[in-house]
């Protein structure tokens, strides 16, 4: 009796004792696993604890391009220029999205970082900085609610280059600005109110001021540009038609001298332009068509003269730095054809034309022409990594105030490796 009396009080101890120590042990908080969201499309997740869909994308590009031209500074500078470019480009992309009463609310972020020189006679001003400088920089990023859409990204007036790697010559400008948009069974009507600056207008200059032995007054005012545009979207068509009110180019008097300096004189200007897009796919599965076209007074960064793909770009003797305040008339075209050989492999080929006429004082009789024929090969092996070769060629003749003329051309061959997720 005393050993199972001692065996029934330790036993009793042990339970008393161990329950004191589990009502001190804290309680487990449930764990807010990551959870899919599928609201808008694939590779969304909601963040935790809110109803905010988030994705995470981006890229690794690594390239080479070699080429030459005759035209303009660049050969004197660099004799026997047939160059080699290596380069590596990275970029981080992020978007935010929920639903609201008002409609959807996104928020959009492509972060880019490039290393290495610029090359291949396409690189916008902003591509070849960054690359020589191998800073990080915002490519696009806007805010989304419903109709409403503001940020940095694709001006309402740009239809795209083509399929080749290189476009043609046509609009090419991110800026920043704010666009409203309404579409109904197929149709899309839309205005935005455009930072002209972005474009290369003259602005905010008045008053009298010195660059090194120049002096100058006036510039462009300080007005933002106003586009519109209309689309259609059904079937196997896509086409787009789109005008604009701008105020980017400026007339140029004077001798830069103090005495006589130079006086910008803002010009307003417009431009309208269209596209036309076909999926052929009924003829080869993933092919397609585009043709476009576009006219500007004053505006010839709408027209692709100046801007990201533009004959401006060909060379620095070519109007300069200036070209998108150069005030005249301008048209450019293109057509482009992508063929899908295999679910691997496609091919495009574009071709396009672009013409400048000069007027005012500044360029009053500055005529430029140019011409450009691109063909890429795109090899898909596995999904994720795209693997494109291609070749350029551009030819301009241009003709400056004193009827001078110069002619030339610019080649280039580009290669590029790209892992996307």
């Amino acid at each position: 009796m005393q050993l199972k009396s001692l065996l029934l009080g330790t036993a009793t101890a042990m339970i008393v004792a161990g329950g004191a120590q589990a009502a001190d042990l804290t309680i487990a908080e449930p764990v807010d696993y990551v959870k899919v969201c599928d609201t808008f499309g694939k590779g969304f997740f909601y963040s935790p604890g809110t109803d905010t869909c988030i994705k995470v994308g981006g890229y690794v590009k690594f390239g080479t391009s070699f080429g030459n031209t005759d035209f303009g500074v660049y050969n004197p500078i660099y004799p026997g220029s047939n160059w080699s470019n290596f380069f590596t480009e990275a970029s981080i992309q992020l978007t935010a999205s929920s639903v609201t009463e008002y409609g959807n609310l996104t928020g959009w972020i492509d972060y880019r970082a490039k290393t290495g020189n610029s090359g291949g006679f396409n690189s916008s001003l902003t591509e070849v900085i960054n690359s020589s400088t191998n800073s990080a920089y915002v490519d696009t990023a806007y805010i989304e609610l419903g109709p409403l859409k503001a940020g940095r990204f694709d001006s309402l007036f740009d239809f795209g280059q083509g399929y080749t790697d290189t476009g043609s010559f046509a609009s090419d400008s991110k800026v920043d600005h704010i666009q409203l948009t309404y579409a109904v069974n197929g149709f899309g009507l839309s205005v935005s109110v455009e930072d002209q600056r972005d474009r290369g207008a003259a602005s905010g200059l008045d008053g009298l001021y010195r660059s090194g032995a120049v002096y100058a007054q006036g510039g462009q005012d300080n007005i933002p540009d106003v586009v519109g545009a209309i689309s259609y979207a059904a079937g196997i068509v896509n086409a787009k038609l789109a005008a604009a009110y701008v105020n980017d180019a400026v007339d140029r008097t004077g001798t830069g001298t103090l005495i006589n300096p130079y006086t910008y004189s803002a010009e307003t200007g417009w431009a309208v332009g269209g596209s036309v897009e076909l999926a052929l796919s009924q003829f080869s599965a993933g092919d397609k068509f585009q043709v476009s076209a576009s006219y500007g007074d004053n505006a010839n960064s709408y027209t692709g003269i100046s801007g990201g793909t533009s004959v401006a770009n060909l060379s620095s003797a070519l109007l300069g730095s200036t070209a998108g305040a150069v005030s005249g008339t301008s048209w450019s075209a293109f057509a482009s054809y992508k063929h899908v050989w295999t679910p691997q492999v496609w091919s495009a080929v574009t071709g396009g034309y672009a013409s400048f006429d000069g007027n005012g004082q500044w360029y009053g009789n500055a005529d430029v022409t140019a011409w450009r024929g691109v063909f890429t090969t795109g090899f898909t092996p596995v999904k994720g990594l795209d693997i494109i070769a291609e070749g350029m060629y551009s030819g301009v003749d241009y003709t400056n105030l004193n009827n001078v003329q110069d002619d030339g051309g610019a080649w280039a061959a580009n290669f590029w490796i790209k892992r996307s997720w």
